[in-house]
């Protein structure tokens, strides 16, 4: 049971003030009933609640994919960048809706988001070896050698160590590459100190996850069931 003006307030239908006008200009119906009462509870399993005709999802954890544009930050808020949360539905700040993981500023492509702080815990853990794949173009010419030493797991010039990655080639300038790590610029640097400089960069899937039904960037989709607990196992 909720409280309906705390339940409204949570999908972003505006301030408790806000929703509380709401009520009151009988724009709220709970199974059909128009209600202007702000302290009545409600059966989030059961109860049917509208605003002005529209149903009110009554969610209460969310696990979503997003194809992330370039030129977002991976972040709720920044005090200089346009943030992914600036594309998504405002009751997901509400509800606490975070990224899980990171996509640079540059770099589009495969994002999830949920406020399920366990779950997303699952996915960012190393120790659960989840494999993300991404589309490479780059500039330069990457040794034979340089190739070599990322699929055996590179040494990066200060010092970082990389596990053992995989590399596909797609055509003389770009490449798949499969990772199980997340680290600060990781795929760029890793063909840098092959040799090459990435022009584009695009995260297609995260572990059985991929843009299927997102395909056009700044799409978003819930995940089913089975994606979600595919990753508790």
């Amino acid at each position: 049971m909720m409280r309906l003006d705390k339940l409204l307030a949570n999908k972003a239908y505006g301030s408790r003030k806000e929703v509380h006008q709401l009520l009151k200009d009988q724009r709220v119906t709970i199974n059909g009933e128009i209600t202007t009462k702000k302290d009545i509870h409600v059966d989030i399993e059961s109860d049917v609640i509208t605003v002005d005709g529209q149903v009110v999802s009554t969610k209460q954890q969310y696990y979503v994919k997003f194809h992330k544009p370039k030129g977002y930050v991976t972040a709720v808020e920044d005090a200089n960048h346009p943030v992914v949360m600036d594309l998504l539905p405002p009751e997901y700040i509400k509800m606490g809706v975070v990224p899980v993981g990171r996509l640079d500023k540059d770099t589009e492509g495969l994002l999830l988001l949920t406020n399920d702080g366990v779950w997303g815990h699952l996915i960012i853990n190393g120790n659960k070896h989840v494999s993300k794949v991404y589309y490479v173009e780059y500039d330069g010419e990457l040794t034979e050698e340089g190739i070599q030493r990322i699929k055996e797991g590179i040494v990066l010039g200060d010092g970082t160590h990389c596990k053992p990655a995989l590399i596909d080639v797609v055509s003389s300038q770009s490449l798949h590459i499969t990772i199980e790590e997340g680290k600060y610029h990781q795929v760029k640097r890793m063909i840098g100190a092959a040799g090459g400089t990435v022009t584009y960069l695009k995260r297609l899937t995260i572990g059985h996850i991929d843009l299927t039904g997102i395909e056009e960037v700044g799409s978003v989709q819930d995940l089913t069931i089975g994606d979600i607990e595919a990753f508790k196992k």
